[in-house]
């Protein structure tokens, strides 16, 4: 159960990353509103020093166990929690990601969606 949510985390992450250049590729208005509104959240709990949710229930799940052995439970873990790096500047990193993303929404305006057939 700890490597399905450790899964969906990462998949989650993985959104927020490929998210952004797929978003700008199809343009499509409300899936970089849900994706630039999520990044926020997640921003958000990251300045205010709250723990993601998926975070607190992993370890919840995993109670201080390690990795017993599972390849692809270790390597995501390390590439989700970036080791090495100073939660600092992770927190910059995150903050200059959404500003990347926040700003993307004047340099590249969305686009409505319309039903084919309809077009002017």
């Amino acid at each position: 159960m700890v490597e399905l949510v450790l899964l969906l985390h990462f998949l989650v992450v993985l959104f927020f990353i490929l998210g952004f250049p797929i978003s700008l590729f199809y343009n499509a208005r409300l899936f970089r509103i849900i994706h630039a509104s999520a990044l926020a959240a997640v921003t958000l709990l990251m300045v205010l020093g709250i723990p993601c949710p998926l975070t607190i229930l992993e370890e919840t799940l995993r109670q201080d166990q390690v990795y017993a052995g599972s390849f692809i439970a270790i390597w995501l873990n390390r590439i989700l929690y970036m080791e090495g790096f100073d939660p600092k500047h992770v927190l910059f990193m995150d903050l200059g990601f959404l500003a990347l993303v926040a700003s993307s929404f004047f340099w590249h305006p969305t686009t409505k969606l319309t039903p084919p057939g309809h077009e002017r």
